[in-house]
């Protein structure tokens, strides 16, 4: 395409973040850009070198899109896109890769990635094409955030653009739990899975009770909160403060505390976890174990 033909159907650029630290491939996606949008707005593309930076950029002011390559100097494949997912969840992003891989494709798509492309196997315009499908999925995920009850979203446009600062993490409010920071309790067993879950507890994480127990517990929880998560899971009560995974992308901010229930002898065969809504101030509640037994 040339920059003519471009230009003629020039719609502004959107605030690219591209993350790459290879200075041959950063020339090559800058000149796929060139050839959607006029060089001098590609020009401006930002651009970090690092996961670290990534992370400060997207903390600083989120862009429309991230473009990012997975191998990075301070992180590598999951890692990489786990991190920009952990400084902001609503971001897009569109994975741009040296590889045909099918196997991590799938693994980035499942894990919060709008699209996987290999460089150097893509048009301009299918890059085109695939962020901007990245921008609008992600803005309806947002809106459909916004609209579901209990849930306080982070802000889709009007903060950021009149220049506010952006709203604190998102969590439930308290009392959504028909008047009680208690939500329940769930039973994980000793391989991650859950046993038994109570509706409340399902619900909060915008599942069903059918979808949560057919889940393992590292598809529910943030990848970021597993310290906290195995804290737990080495015999530490808690309480703990850990984010679950809304099926949009969106964190749910619950406080959860837990206990062992030995399955024969001193073998730990599951683990009882309550609940709590936290709080606008992270409080909650204190919660009430139930005694479980013959789960099966």
């Amino acid at each position: 395409m040339t920059e003519d033909s471009a230009r003629r159907r020039h719609r502004s650029m959107p605030d690219l973040l591209l993350v790459e630290d290879n200075p041959l491939h950063l020339r090559l996606v800058k000149s796929m850009l060139a050839d959607i949008w006029p060089p001098n707005e590609v020009a401006a593309v930002r651009h970090a070198r690092s996961l670290e930076e990534a992370v400060a950029q997207i903390a600083a002011d989120p862009p429309d899109c991230v473009l990012l390559d997975l191998v990075l100097p301070d992180a590598d494949g999951m890692d990489s896109l786990n991190g920009v997912r952990g400084a902001d969840p609503f971001v897009p992003i569109v994975v741009l890769s040296s590889h045909e891989n099918a196997k991590l494709a799938r693994s980035a798509i499942e894990a919060g990635a709008q699209d996987y492309l290999v460089k150097g196997a893509v048009s301009p315009e299918d890059l085109e094409r695939s962020v901007a499908f990245a921008m609008g999925r992600k803005d309806h995920e947002r809106r459909q955030v916004a609209e579901t009850p209990g849930i306080t979203p982070w802000p889709i446009d009007s903060a950021v653009s009149a220049g506010e600062s952006p709203s604190p993490p998102p969590m439930l409010a308290p009392g959504t739990a028909e008047g009680s920071d208690s939500l329940g309790v769930a039973v994980v067993g000793a391989d991650g899975s859950f046993l038994f879950v109570e509706p409340r507890v399902a619900s909060a994480v915008g599942r069903t009770v059918e979808e949560v127990t057919a889940s393992a517990i590292e598809q529910i929880i943030h990848p970021n909160d597993w310290r906290d998560w195995n804290k737990l899971i080495a015999g530490e009560p808690g309480p703990v403060d850990v984010r679950y995974m809304h099926p949009s992308g969106h964190p749910i901010f619950l406080r959860v505390s837990a206990r062992h229930v030995a399955a024969g002898g001193d073998e730990a065969g599951a683990l009882v976890v309550a609940f709590h809504v936290r709080g606008e101030m992270g409080t909650a509640s204190s919660g009430a174990y139930v005694v479980m037994t013959d789960w099966g």
